[in-house]
């Protein structure tokens, strides 16, 4: 595996080895994994909420066009 020399200040390095990783590269690939989880549910969060606020006219013509969508793309494989 390839590696590469990134600059940390005292202050970043000692707060990723407080995290107790068996490695360093160990625990900044669970943090990202925490953060790129934490996004995604924000954004599902926020999707989910943006349709909830959709009147019921506007959610059925949404319901009408993600249906044609879906007829379209049926029998692709």
């Amino acid at each position: 595996m390839a590696s590469t020399t990134v600059k940390l200040s005292v202050e970043t390095r000692d707060r990723i080895r407080a995290l107790g990783g068996d490695t360093y590269e160990d625990t900044i690939i669970e943090a990202l994994d925490k953060l790129e989880a934490d996004r995604f549910w924000a954004q599902a969060e926020a999707a989910a909420s943006w349709r909830e606020s959709l009147t019921d006219d506007e959610r059925a013509a949404l319901v009408t066009r993600e249906a044609e969508v879906d007829a379209a793309f049926d029998g692709i494989e």
